[in-house]
This record gives C-alpha cells, sequence and structure tokens, in this order.
C-alpha cells in the first residue's frame, strides 16, 4: 500500500495557511500559544513548528529562529512520521536553507524545474550557496509554479520573513535562474497508471577533453551550434551561447551519462 503519496504533505500544509508566529510575550504568557492560529501574534519567530522541530532534533532545529525551512520539516514529519520524512527530504531534517538544498544535490536530486511536491529554494545566485527561503510546492502549470511557504506574507514576490504561512504564485519565466527545486522520492498512488515519457540520456563520455564539441563528436554526436542549442534547452541551460559556464555544465553532465537527449 503507497503511504507516502505527495497528496499528504500537501492536504497538510493547506490546512496550516493562516497561521501566525507569535510573540515573545504572548509565549512566556502561555506556552500553549503557539498552537493557536492566529492568537498571540508577534515577530519574535515564536512556532508550533519551531517548537515541535527542537524538541525532535535539537542539535540543527533552532528555536525560537527563522522558520520557513521548519515549517516544510514539520509538514513531511507530521505527513509521513520521523524516518520516512528524513528519507523523503533526502536524508536529514535541517532548518539552514542552504544545508537542506545542499541534502537534495547530495542524492541527485535538485534541479530546476517544478513540480508538485518539490521543496523550492529560492537563491540570490542561483546556486546552492544562495539559498535564503523555501516552501513547499502544491502545483504547476505552464505559466507559474504554486508554493506554500512559512515565515512569508500573502504580498507578491518573496518574502523571507513575513511571520505567516501562506500561498504563493511565482511567474517560472522570471524566476528562471532565482529557484531550485529538491525533489522527494515519493510513492506513486496505487491507482496511478498513467504512464510516463522515459527519459533518454546521451551516452556517457569517458574521454579525456575539456571541450563539449569533441567529447559529443567523440561518442558520435552532431556537436553543431544548433544542436548544442537544442541539447542546452533540454538540459535547462538557459539561452545557450556556447560560453565556457555553459559548455562546462554540458559536459559535467556527459561525463556523468546525465546529458539528456532533446
Amino acid at each position: 500500500m503507497a503511504k507516502n503519496t505527495v497528496d499528504k504533505v500537501i492536504k497538510l500544509a493547506k490546512a496550516e495557511v493562516g497561521y501566525l508566529e507569535k510573540s515573545a510575550a504572548a509565549y512566556k504568557k502561555n506556552n500553549a500559544i503557539l498552537d493557536e492560529k492566529t492568537r498571540g501574534a508577534g515577530s519574535d519567530n515564536y512556532t508550533k513548528y519551531g517548537r515541535d522541530m527542537h524538541k525532535l532534533y535539537p542539535s540543527v532545529m533552532d528555536f525560537p529562529a527563522y522558520w520557513c525551512d521548519a515549517f516544510v520539516d514539520w509538514c513531511f514529519y507530521k505527513a509521513y512520521g520521523k524516518a520516512n520524512a528524513k528519507g523523503l527530504l533526502a536524508g536529514n531534517f535541517d532548518d539552514y536553507t542552504v544545508a537542506s538544498c545542499q541534502l537534495y544535490k547530495n542524492k541527485n536530486a535538485l534541479d530546476s524545474t517544478p513540480k508538485k511536491g518539490a521543496q523550492v529554494f529560492f537563491t540570490k545566485n542561483g546556486q546552492v550557496s544562495g539559498c535564503y527561503h523555501t516552501g513547499i510546492v502544491y502545483k504547476v502549470d505552464d505559466t507559474y509554479f504554486y508554493a506554500i511557504e512559512g515565515n512569508t506574507s500573502g504580498a507578491s514576490g518573496v518574502i523571507s520573513n513575513g511571520g505567516g504561512v501562506a500561498k504563493k504564485k511565482y511567474s517560472r519565466a522570471a524566476y528562471k535562474g532565482k529557484v531550485l527545486f529538491g525533489h522527494p522520492k515519493y510513492d506513486k498512488k496505487e491507482n496511478d497508471s498513467t504512464p510516463t515519457a522515459a527519459v533518454k540520456y546521451y551516452k556517457k563520455y569517458t574521454g579525456k577533453s575539456t571541450s563539449i564539441v569533441d567529447a559529443l563528436n567523440a561518442i558520435g554526436v552532431d556537436s553543431s551550434m544548433s544542436k548544442r542549442k537544442k541539447i542546452a534547452a533540454a538540459n535547462n541551460v538557459s539561452g545557450y551561447k556556447g560560453s565556457e559556464s555553459q559548455n562546462v555544465k554540458l559536459l559535467d553532465l556527459l561525463k556523468k551519462g546525465k546529458l539528456i537527449k532533446p
């Protein structure tokens, strides 16, 4: 029986929309105020998410502290239990967005493609090192991706210290290069028999050349600029012009046997 399905965490996260962090004064007066949705609101980062995750993992999860990542971890913990949640989150809980994003990268489960149930990371430099805010993607269409986030607000754009749980919407085009997506390995629904197109990769390049052109030629693939543009687009390398950084990324994927065929 499939138990770690994506809809579980999304349903739970949606139920948290509207929660507000509490003031230090309200918490000190009554610790149980953290379980109230809106009463005791303040700006001191006191939340039930931080409290519960700190109790579970005090060496890593701080309380009180900025809590967007603690919110994500809490949702997974409540939806799937401690062991399954850690597995889905690429191996561990962490309230530091850079560290959480790195966990997905370590498992080759990080890319720039939004999918339902992914953990979205907003980044200042397009890299793991620049991550500063996170949430759970609950819907994706051709134009937008939609997320539920903690420590944000309903205002447009990324609000990384907004004090509440809210649903957000982002333009895929506008945020290209500004977000990364970690992909938990959910169980498929038992009645989900929809076939998915298999991703096809080019043969792994094992040579020593540092040229993507030479590497493609070596495995018998057309290395013309027009062909490389198509390959780049299929591998989320936007605006391909044959720059050194773009070619290095393509070559790295080819050496790993992970260069997707267009």
